[in-house]
């Protein structure tokens, strides 16, 4: 029982970076973001997705957030400027599992008999991706940052599951976003 209990649990902690997600905000307590109504998407200078395609995902994902949201995206004088990035980091978890038999310990007579055993153990690694998003909201007018919004995730390996977990991101992000808009905090 207890080796099928360690088992189980070597087994979880291999796979909880795969369940993983954070999100978090930050957001200059000051600003009055009820008077936000309007948006532009700029393109940022920092590190975007590799590929045209899930840059592309990600946009439009932000854009339809902040619209269901709310706001109106407008191509002069907005509100607010919002743009993304990306970072990552590669992660290696160690997974050792063994096996063996020990012999027998008996007591007979004042003698002990311990019996020698076989084991064995093998330790694999696993390496994993964690990508951040990170979405930035600046003041139009004072260009300052007013609002961070960060996403973590263990990444996916297919473009579809990765755009899933950007839309879970952006779903956490936009409750949070709503709270703050509202006046309410965090």
């Amino acid at each position: 029982m207890k080796r099928a209990l360690g088992i189980a649990m070597v087994a979880l902690a291999v796979a909880l970076p795969a369940a993983a997600q954070d999100v978090n905000i930050d957001y200059a307590h000051e600003y009055d973001f009820s008077k936000v109504k309007t948006f532009q998407y700029v393109e940022s200078d920092k590190d975007v997705a590799p590929n045209e395609l899930m840059d592309g995902r990600i946009v439009g994902a932000i854009k339809d957030r902040l619209t269901i949201g709310g706001l109106r995206e407008v191509a002069e004088t907005p509100d607010i400027f919002v743009t993304y990035h990306l970072s990552s980091k590669e992660n290696t978890v160690y997974s050792t599992t063994g096996f063996g038999y020990g012999g027998y310990g008996g007591y007979w007579g004042g003698w002990r008999g311990y019996g020698g055993g076989m084991a064995t153990a093998t330790t694999t690694a696993s390496t994993y991706t964690e990508g951040t998003l990170i979405i930035d909201a600046f003041d139009a007018v004072e260009k300052k940052l007013v609002w961070r919004g960060t996403g973590t995730v263990t990444v996916k390996q297919d473009p579809e599951k990765q755009s899933q977990q950007i839309d879970n991101i952006l779903t956490k992000l936009g409750k949070k976003w709503k709270k703050i808009h509202a006046g309410k905090g965090k």
